[in-house]
């Protein structure tokens, strides 16, 4: 029926790569938006490069996803990566300045969206970058495991687009705090 792979689970990994290569495919779509509302902000010249090199890093993923197991690859999104830490603290730093006297959703405060951005790349693309999820040609040790790392990939790539759509339903932008300054 099923090729027994080393590890000797049965199965085919081809709706694995292209499971893959969809949700890529929407994290590419995501950074790329976020990139484009960026581009009206004070800071967009942070901003925008920072959502265009992520999203640079997931769409070649989307098209080759052997591009994972090149050294280049691997080196970029470690740099790149690197950066986003630094830039992380910062944040952190700058974020606890602001809700320090009154703790309320951070997604209210520009600070609070912009830090949960860099998580969602990070995030991202950790997992693009150490994990076996998506790679060809490796064999899968632990399967619960990979399942279980494909369902927070699957949600990550869709929440934040769930969540930013919801901006433009009806009058919820005026109600939800992620949605402020979207509309002016």
């Amino acid at each position: 029926m099923y090729p027994i792979k080393e590890d000797g689970l049965k199965g085919n990994n081809s709706w694995l790569q292209y499971t893959w290569q969809g949700i890529n495919l929407f994290m590419t779509v995501f950074l790329l938006a976020a990139a484009y509302v960026n581009v009206n902000d004070d800071d967009w010249y942070l901003w925008v490069p920072i959502y265009l090199v992520a999203a640079l890093l997931c769409m070649p993923v989307v098209v080759k996803p052997a591009i994972m197991e090149t050294s280049l690859w691997n080196m970029l999104t470690g740099i790149f990566m690197g950066l986003c830490v630094a830039y992380l603290i910062y944040q952190v730093v700058i974020f606890i300045e602001v809700i320090v006297n009154k703790p309320e959703n951070p997604l209210r405060h520009e600070e609070g969206r912009e830090l949960g951005g860099l998580l969602i790349i990070l995030t991202w693309l950790g997992i693009c970058r150490f994990t076996n999820l998506g790679r060809p040609n490796r064999v899968v040790s632990n399967r619960s495991m990979m399942n279980a790392l494909l369902l927070v990939s699957v949600t990550l790539a869709i929440l934040p687009l769930v969540i930013w759509s919801l901006c433009f339903v009806g009058d919820l932008h005026k109600q939800l705090g992620h949605c402020k300054d979207m509309f002016l």
